[in-house]
């Protein structure tokens, strides 16, 4: 992150409300457009910051992987909605817009230089020293610097502080900064801090705001939605990130914390973003593929889960390279119980080096393969059982979320219709005793 060394340390001095940031940006002749940018995690702090905004008051268009949302309308198309949108904004019909930046898209098409008074960045290789060494990492890196230089030169950033890349160290050198953190007893927080640097933080069960000697609360994070069943860690440095770019342009304590107290991912702008569902006595978390490095932490936080057994269900792991197939599936291979596969999981000898990851614990699921995301699916809620623990792969979230509604509703359905069993209850013990067979 050295792109974002200064060579002076002025004291970082936030605006006392928004309409004093609309100003200052007014100012310079510069609109008010926040970028967002990251390996995980954007677009969910995308959500969570526009729900802030709106709480505000403020009116707002949105642009993710997921397209145009503007005063959360969806948009047909999303190169025309958005120069409208920044059209509005201009003439004062929107407030403000959240544009979520993707490192391959802007390492090949780039990005205006001076374009954006804030900037936040959710992570980029958790930690790990194997993504350091990939091209796409490299890529990202890249793609870090044209964001850097595509900031206002008095741009505001948000950086994940748990991050070191991100953070880069130098986080001292660069005054305008906010550090998001799970602790502020790290280092490059500490040092931060030390240097009358800004920081978002959690304690315990509360998240503050502030300086070293100045701090503030925001809310109690047991309170909200987002975090469903004490899933602090893998959500809360997302709604940490949001909480600072809301706090960059003014906005006050309390919509925040209230925004936040209700927000969860909702599956049409965010799906297969760690989607938290209930279905029948049993937990379901639906997500997308991830590197090994960014998998631990959703696992970590599924695993604080109480649940009788875990099922996961896994297909193509799009995204995941080769050569960390048998990490992945070592990883989801821990804690015994079931794993269904399918055989789009990726050929013949994608699928080895996984069943080898599953083969490398201690004690090894069950292993049960099907044809398609479908049939996994279908197999899946046939054995499902009350306080199970699931959670979903998904190679098209959109479809597996509708089909999980579906499902929901004709348990529902039959729920309510009678309370004797079921062909379908004796088919899921039979299948049940079927899985408890498979190999490891």
């Amino acid at each position: 992150m050295s792109a974002l060394i200064s060579s002076t340390i002025p004291v970082l001095r936030l605006p006392q409300n928004v309409e004093a940031w609309f100003n200052q940006l007014r100012t310079r002749g510069v609109l008010p457009v926040i970028a967002i940018a990251g390996s995980r995690g954007k677009s969910t702090v995308v959500q969570m910051l526009d729900e802030i905004l709106t709480e505000a008051g403020l009116r707002t268009a949105t642009w993710t992987d997921a397209g145009v949302r503007v005063l959360g309308r969806k948009q047909r198309g999303e190169l025309l909605p958005w120069t409208r949108a920044l059209r509005q904004i201009a003439s004062g019909t929107l407030d403000l817009a959240v544009q979520e930046l993707d490192w391959d898209t802007v390492h090949a098409v780039g990005l205006p230089r001076g374009a954006y008074p804030i900037v936040g960045v959710t992570n980029l290789c958790a930690n790990s020293d194997a993504c350091l060494l990939r091209p796409e990492t490299i890529r990202a890196a890249r793609a870090l610097r044209t964001i850097r230089e595509a900031a206002d030169p008095e741009a505001i950033f948000v950086l994940n502080g748990d991050d070191w890349v991100v953070s880069g160290g130098n986080v001292e050198h660069e005054p305008n900064t906010i550090l998001a953190t799970l602790s502020r007893d790290s280092p490059i927080v500490r040092s931060h801090l030390r240097r009358d640097g800004s920081a978002v933080w959690a304690r315990g069960d509360q998240v503050l705001f502030g300086r070293d000697d100045d701090e503030h609360p925001v809310m109690v994070v047991s309170q909200g939605d987002f975090s469903p069943q004490g899933l602090l860690g893998f959500q809360a440095i997302n709604a940490l990130v949001a909480i600072g770019l809301a706090r960059a342009i003014g906005v006050g304590f309390a919509p925040i914390s209230t925004a936040l107290r209700s927000f969860t991912a909702d599956p049409e702008r965010l799906p297969g973003s760690f989607n938290f569902l209930s279905f029948a006595g049993a937990t379901i978390v639906v997500d997308r593929p991830a590197a090994p490095w960014f998998l631990r932490h959703p696992l970590r936080a599924i695993g604080h889960l109480p649940s009788d057994r875990w099922v996961r269900v896994v297909g193509r792991l799009d995204g995941v390279a080769d050569d960390d197939l048998a990490e992945t599936g070592r990883l989801l291979g821990r804690g015994g119980g079931l794993v269904i596969i399918h055989d789009e999981v990726g050929g013949t000898e994608r699928c080895d080096l996984f069943l080898h990851g599953i083969a490398a614990n201690d004690f090894p699921p069950a292993v049960v393969q099907t044809k398609t995301e479908t049939a996994a699916l279908t197999a899946m809620l046939k054995v499902l059982r009350p306080e199970d623990a699931v959670y979903i792969l998904a190679d098209d979230p959109r479809s597996v979320l509708r089909r999980l509604k579906r499902a929901e509703m004709q348990h529902e359905q039959r729920s309510s219709s009678t309370t004797t069993s079921s062909p379908r209850a004796d088919a899921s013990s039979r299948l049940d005793g079927t899985a408890d067979q498979g190999p490891g």
